[in-house]
């Protein structure tokens, strides 16, 4: 063969390869995938101001205008901790843990409020007794005890009775959207995540929207992370019921689901990996997106972008740039924090995105109308 023919015989065995690794994305994904361009964003520099709490405050915040609460799993008795913004000072604990009259084993923290009749409020799914409930956050201030407006026999399992729900998203009077987490089939291959869009008060599956092509995932052989843990996502919900947002773990990529069309859009950043990195062990993987919030005009997501941090040595990584989004995957601004945000939360009566520093537990917030 000459050296000619070798090189085309070579180009085309490379192209060929290429191909097929690039297939990863078509094998996987439901949607059409575009690359983000960065070339547009704004890179702003910017110092949180702090949140002075006159308490013990941990775990999981969200924030509505003067209420900050927290899933705090050091409460011995209740589930959730509410403070007062402006005078730092406690309000009172909430949700008892327990069997017994109005006690909960478990349940999620507070993904979303809405308001009902004037009333704050947001959804509480105790998986353990399949009990959906209405949690009435207002009433409960005023009277500084829980006050649940209604409580329903929720139990949307699977064939063997398992409810495995990540997040759940009030849409409207009587519609819920809910995220199907993957879930193992056995020790090496495990489901992929869905949504469901299902009637609130009498657990009618409406609609099922398939984001992945695939109806399971396989790990290969010795891969570093668990299968269930591949597509792992933080997903957020546009207020008006139309959207969801999903800021994936493994690969740098925002997944937009249209709740009315069932259409999906991906948005990646460039130079990241593709799906077809779930066909290999995933040593050298990263970690990408943590946390995100959004509003009806834009997508807030904390980004790392590096290898993962050692969790059994209890590193805690300086995770200090937020990218701003719109709903069209276009990135707006990057904020570079001046402390670590490790989790955040969008109130979107005062336009603050809350953090909190995990290694001292303190509170701080941006400013988004002086920031933007």
């Amino acid at each position: 063969m000459s050296n000619s023919s070798k090189i085309i015989a070579f180009t085309l065995m490379i192209a060929i390869f290429t191909s097929f690794h690039k297939n990863g994305d078509s094998d996987y994904f439901n949607g059409e995938i575009k690359y983000i361009e960065e070339n547009a964003k704004g890179i702003k520099k910017v110092t949180l101001k702090a949140v002075l709490l006159n308490g013990a405050n941990y775990g999981y915040m969200s924030v509505y205008d003067s209420l900050m609460i927290f899933m705090n799993p050091k409460l011995p008795d209740y589930f959730f901790h509410i403070f007062n913004v402006d005078t730092g000072e406690e309000i009172g604990s909430f949700c008892r843990r327990g069997g017994g009259p109005g006690e909960l084993f478990s349940v999620n923290p507070v993904f979303q409020f809405f308001k009902e009749n004037g009333d704050l409020k947001t959804l509480l799914f105790a998986s353990n007794e399949s009990k959906l409930s209405v949690w009435n956050i207002s009433r409960s201030v005023e009277q500084r005890t829980t006050v649940m407006d209604t409580v329903i026999s929720y139990n949307p399992g699977d064939k063997n009775g398992n409810v495995q729900y990540k997040e759940i998203f009030y849409q409207s009077k009587d519609t819920l959207l809910a995220d199907r987490v993957s879930s193992p089939l056995n020790d090496r291959e495990s489901t992929t995540p869905f949504y469901e869009q299902r009637t609130m008060y009498t657990d009618k599956l409406l609609r099922k929207y398939a984001v992945y092509k695939k109806n399971t995932i396989i790990a290969p052989q010795d891969a570093a992370i668990i299968s269930e843990s591949f597509l792992s996502s933080n997903d957020a919900f546009k207020p008006d019921g139309s959207k969801i947002v999903q800021a994936m773990s493994n690969i740098p990529q925002l997944n937009i689901l249209d709740a009315h069309t069932g259409e999906v859009v991906g948005y990646r950043m460039k130079g990241g990996p593709d799906f077809s990195l779930f066909e290999t062990e995933m040593n050298f993987r990263k970690v990408y997106y943590i946390r995100i919030q959004a509003d009806d005009n834009f997508i807030y997501t904390s980004w790392w972008g590096k290898e993962p941090w050692a969790e059994e040595r209890n590193e805690i990584p300086s995770i200090n740039t937020i990218h701003m989004l719109d709903w069209h995957g276009n990135l707006i601004n990057e904020f570079i924090t001046d402390q670590p945000v490790h989790e955040i939360w969008l109130d979107q009566v005062r336009n603050r995105l809350y953090t909190t520093n995990m290694a001292t537990d303190k509170v701080f917030y941006l400013d988004l109308n002086e920031s933007k």
